[in-house]
């Protein structure tokens, strides 16, 4: 999605202007896209490196001593430079903070720590500075922020002394105009009331409708780099909220909000139709025969905001309005380029403490496209900047994903490749930003195509993102925000850090640093990975189906989800409330979670084969039942047991117990343990070709 001010900054990215062609033949959307390579680039891209002319980034090089010999010929042309580590790449992004105003006529935001009546401010600030308008601006405990306005000429320091002398409880003063990186002073969450969905915002019930197979939904499937939703096992999101922030609203009578919220704006902005593509692609379109996004029985709000450039409030505000209303999960991928403050620090902490009932809102945010060239190289660097909003360590920031592989590239007019995306240490995952299927119908008057395809960037990627999150919530709400990010982490597709084949041919192989990952998977452009709702939906819901998925075992997984809602011997094991307690258990204590894949891993070995099975003696299955259950019973890591999961723990252990005393109960328990071990794993086998069959036949376009 292309988004931004101007051509050096751009939120989101697009292919140059003057008729560059696009991916898949894809229209591109209103707006204009970053030239990629930036300033003192030659026409056509950036210069590759190592280029005959052209200087590389990197340290200066040395001066020749005047004493020393020339050096050969051959190396005449050649300098030795020292090697570049595998991590590195141009990390240089584009300048977004603006001079402090600091001294200037009075814009301050003034945070409180309890709700201050306007009149004592202005009566405090008065006998200083005259004219002085003060708005509330948010009240809701434990975030108290007032903006104060005065013609005159003042520091923030000064208005901060005064309020302190007038007895006013103030925790910080801000500028409301200009860009921060001051921490906000930490505020009391604990007598504040956690946010929950007020009567307003009604849930959805789950649907039942048809999903037409298309090339353009390949984002939905498991082949091509999708994020593999399967309707049957991930659900449609029904009762869960969805707020998205946008600065732009048009064919917003499409999507069946559920309300649209102005935030700082008096009209909603109606010129392009940025944040309907975000709300589509998350959702849905609530209309008979609609487009369905990844989540399409979430109920969604549009939290409207001015364009960049008026001020640093409107996204504070928009997220702790979207957080206080009851949103599950809140995406913006506005351009959001230099508004980090402290208000934002608030509205972020708000989120990860009080949001969803004292949870944590997950926030997802869009890495952007940023293309500059560093002063002492002509390559563009693409790079987020650590200070951005995205960068934040409460945020999920979401890259952009490529039809089929990797880290998503477009094609110039000379058919070369060029990234969509910025890179950077904060980088949390991938998901499609490739050309998707336009889920907005035409403009009136048009006549409609079979399908039209517009490009998702990083934008769309985030609302793609948020959607799953989305499906992974409505099967456990009970997780917290850190083991949310936990399970979807330990259950995304790998991503190899080197470009793939059909990327060739590049314009600069620049753009594809860092070529390797850290230790702990991490790469600049990819971070950990491409997100898998299949894959994070199984596992949420259940420690068995969890501990297969870690096993790299999906289609037992799978299987072990059908035999919970067929099978009465599997369904009648353990409810669904310990099951999702036991999941957020196994993702807080290693130990345990080792324990339950062991016993996954020895069903794996002896499924259907009685004679590994006895080899291993009578009632050891039993056995590591028992120490399972009685380390989910004691567990110090695990979250706080509620009355009910206490109660079933208690009842399982005495069924244990007592079944270790009888014989023929060892036997029992071991019989079931082989008949539910050979449906999860035989039977998936067996199941495994004609699934995958459906898969791929789903995979390919119709036939016409």
């Amino acid at each position: 999605m292309s988004r931004g001010r101007s051509a050096a900054t751009r939120k989101g990215g697009g292919p140059p202007a003057g008729g560059a062609a696009t991916p898949g033949g894809a229209a591109p959307l209103e707006g204009g896209a970053a030239t990629p390579g930036g300033a003192g680039c030659p026409e056509g891209g950036a210069a590759v490196p190592g280029g005959e002319g052209f200087p590389e980034e990197g340290p200066a090089r040395p001066e020749r001593s005047r004493s020393s010999a020339p050096p050969p010929a051959s190396a005449a042309s050649r300098r030795e430079r020292p090697p570049r580590p595998p991590w590195d790449f141009g990390y240089a992004p584009v300048p977004t903070a603006a001079c402090d105003d600091d001294g200037g006529p009075l814009d301050v935001v003034v945070a409180a720590r309890r709700a201050v009546a306007p009149d004592a401010v202005i009566a405090a600030l008065s006998a200083r500075w005259s004219g002085v308008e003060v708005e509330r601006i948010v009240e809701r405990a434990p975030i108290f922020w007032l903006r104060v306005r005065s013609p005159d000429r003042g520091r923030r320091a000064e208005v901060a002394a005064a309020l302190a002398a007038a007895g006013l409880p103030v925790r910080y003063v801000a500028s409301a105009q200009r860009t921060s990186a001051a921490v906000a002073p930490r505020f009391d969450a604990a007598p504040a009331d956690p946010a929950r969905p007020g009567e307003g915002w009604a849930p959805r019930g789950a649907s039942d409708e048809d999903e037409p197979v298309t090339p353009g939904r390949w984002f939905l499937r498991a082949e091509e780099g999708g994020i593999a939703v399967d309707r049957r096992r991930c659900g449609t999101g029904a009762g869960m909220r969805l707020g998205v922030i946008d600065d732009d609203g048009q064919a917003a009578d499409e999507l069946g909000l559920d309300r649209e919220v102005l935030v700082l704006v008096e009209q909603p902005p109606r010129s392009q139709a940025h944040g309907a593509l975000m709300v589509a692609w998350a959702v849905g379109v609530r209309r008979p025969g609609g487009f369905r996004g990844v989540a399409p029985d979430a109920s969604p709000r549009l939290y409207l905001i001015p364009k960049p450039g008026g001020c640093v409030l409107a996204l504070p505000v928009a997220i702790v309005q979207a957080v206080s209303d009851g949103a599950d999960v809140v995406v913006c991928a506005a351009y959001i380029e230099g508004s980090t403050t402290p208000m934002l620090d608030d509205a972020l902490e708000f989120a990860a403490r009080l949001g969803r009932g004292g949870r944590g809102c997950p926030v997802v945010f869009p890495t952007g496209r940023e293309a500059s060239s560093p002063p002492d190289s002509l390559h563009a660097s693409f790079s987020l900047g650590f200070g951005e909003p995205a960068s934040d360590p409460r945020v999920f920031c979401v890259g952009p994903a490529a039809r089929g592989e990797g880290w998503f590239l477009w094609r110039d007019r000379r058919r070369r490749s060029r990234p969509f995306a910025n890179r950077g240490p904060a980088v949390r995952w991938l998901a499609p930003g490739d050309d998707l299927t336009c889920p907005l119908p035409p403009a009136s008057g048009v006549e409609p195509a079979a399908e039209r395809l517009c490009h998702a960037e990083s934008s769309g990627a985030s609302a793609l993102a948020a959607g799953a999150l989305l499906l992974v919530l409505a099967q456990n709400p009970a997780l917290r925000v850190p083991e949310l990010d936990a399970l979807v982490r330990r259950t995304l597709d790998p991503v190899p850090p080197e470009a793939p084949a059909s990327a060739e041919p590049v314009a600069d192989r620049w753009d594809l640093l860092p070529e390797a990952r850290d230790r702990d998977g991490h790469n600049a452009k990819h971070g950990y990975g491409r997100m898998d709702a299949g894959r994070a939906c199984l596992a949420a819901g259940d420690p068995i189906a969890l501990s297969l998925v870690l096993l790299g075992e999906d289609d037992a997984a799978r299987a072990w989800h059908d035999a919970r809602a067929a099978r009465p011997l599997a369904r009648g094991l353990y409810s669904r409330r310990l099951a999702r307690w036991a999941v957020r258990a196994l993702l807080a204590d290693p130990g345990l979670c080792h324990g339950v894949c062991a016993l996954a891993r020895h069903a794996r070995l002896t499924a259907g084969d009685p004679r590994r099975q006895r080899a291993h003696g009578a009632g050891v299955v039993l056995r590591h039942l028992s120490l399972l259950v009685r380390g989910l019973a004691v567990s110090r890591p695990a979250p706080a047991r509620s009355p009910r999961v206490r109660e079933e723990l208690a009842a399982l252990l005495d069924w244990l117990e007592r079944a270790a005393s009888d014989a023929d109960a060892v036997g029992a328990v071991e019989a079931r343990f082989g008949e539910l071990a050979a449906a999860v794993f035989v039977g998936a086998a067996e199941r495994s070709a004609p699934e995958s069959a459906a898969r791929a036949r789903s995979a390919a376009p119709p036939v016409e």
